[in-house]
């Protein structure tokens, strides 16, 4: 009797682990998917690629410093590693939290948030494919149907957009595309170092470079005053900085702990969805046909690949 109710009460255990994770991955998720809303409501209102990264990073770099010395102190014994692995965290801060997102930001100003969404969303296949040149890793037996349905995907709204947007599309997704290049080499080689350091301090570290640099790099792109903006501006950069940055970095961190990457990664494939989906009612971009098996094979493709890596790692 006392093993049946022990079970039972794991059972019960479990699935409310599964259900918080679940629902802290969805919550991130939805938060990350409303980015490229929020930037294409900023640039409505003339605020340049330059200004919006600026005031992003210095809105959120306090939070990510409160969360470093949070985790500074509940950590003692990482301080070693920490201190060891600054220098390379800090090059992959500028990479991924500067340079991929300023190339996202650029890209915005000529490409729909939909065709945004989806591009950056195929940097898993980036990841997959410079693993197996970069650190020497079998591909996945079916990659390259993946490959196919992914970027055919792609394609299809790229196609579309072109005929009715005109030439900057190719401009704009090749911004976005380097920009996923560069966040999958921050992907890959970030790893091994978030098990080393901690993935909340790992990421407030990193955040905190890339805004450092940010800081640094504004003396000379943004003009004398260009930071005053209007408080439309402010308050979407604060929205942009607080609820598409911080607490969705958080959210899937938890996530994380709880049911795992694998996991909280098949819940991102609906990411795009969500994006379209806000983009059409908030933005009032078209969906098409094009729309909807561009992101039918992308999703597809990458839900596959992250499931199929899953039942690998088992």
């Amino acid at each position: 009797m006392k093993d049946n109710l022990l079970k039972l009460r794991n059972r019960i255990a479990n699935t409310d682990v599964l259900f918080i994770g679940m629902l802290l991955a969805i919550s991130g998720t939805f938060l990350f998917s409303l980015k490229p809303i929020l930037i294409k409501q900023a640039y409505a209102l003339s605020v340049s690629s330059e200004q919006l990264i600026t005031l992003r990073m210095f809105i959120a770099a306090p939070f990510y410093i409160a969360v470093f010395i949070f985790m500074w102190r509940r950590n003692p014994e990482r301080h070693a590693a920490i201190k060891r692995r600054i220098p390379a965290i800090t090059a992959l801060g500028i990479l991924g939290y500067f340079i991929a997102s300023y190339l996202d930001l650029l890209g915005l100003n000529y490409i729909t948030a939909q065709l945004e969404r989806v591009v950056l969303f195929c940097f898993p296949t980036i990841v997959v494919l410079l693993s197996k040149f970069l650190l020497k890793k079998p591909l996945p037996k079916n990659i390259w149907l993946l490959l196919g349905m992914s970027y055919s995907g792609i394609l299809i709204i790229f196609g579309h957009d072109l005929m009715t947007l005109g030439s900057n599309v190719t401009f704009g997704v090749s911004l976005v595309f380097i920009s996923a290049f560069a966040f999958a080499f921050y992907v890959i080689y970030s790893k091994p170092l978030m098990s080393e350091t901690g993935s909340q301090a790992f990421t407030s570290i990193a955040m905190l470079a890339a805004s450092t640099a940010i800081a640094i790099w504004s003396i000379w792109s943004v003009p004398k005053g260009g930071l005053m903006v209007s408080v439309e501006a402010y308050f979407l950069a604060t929205l942009l900085a607080i609820f598409c940055t911080f607490i969705p970095s958080l959210l899937i961190a938890a996530a994380i702990q709880r049911i795992g990457p694998e996991f909280t990664s098949i819940v991102g494939t609906c990411g795009p969805v969500i994006t379209s989906v806000l983009a059409v009612l908030l933005l009032g971009e078209a969906f098409t046909m094009y729309h909807f098996i561009g992101l039918l094979l992308v999703s597809s493709a990458i839900g596959m690949m992250l499931i199929t890596d899953r039942a690998k790692n088992k």
